[in-house]
């Protein structure tokens, strides 16, 4: 039986994709970019199309989540102006 997987963050282009793969990879949560199939053949990278889905596994998903959040807080907190 295969495992479901999960869409938890939508990646505004193929750069991004690969940043939030990575890092879900370096916490050891199995993941997979899905794009739409009619982007991924015409080549486009932006707007719906150009979306790209990121899913994990259905149990992985809090986990998930709260790292997308934490890296959030982090960018948030870079933005500060002192």
């Amino acid at each position: 039986m295969s495992e479901k997987f999960v869409t938890v963050y939508w990646a505004e282009n193929e750069a991004e994709a690969e940043i939030m793969l990575a890092m879900f990879r370096n916490y050891d949560i199995p993941c997979r970019k899905m794009q739409e199939s009619y982007g991924a053949t015409n080549g486009l990278s932006f707007g719906i199309f150009g979306q790209i889905a990121i899913a994990v596994p259905e149990n992985r998903v809090p986990e998930a989540e709260a790292l997308i959040v934490s890296m959030d807080d982090e960018a948030e907190g870079e933005n500060e102006v002192d």
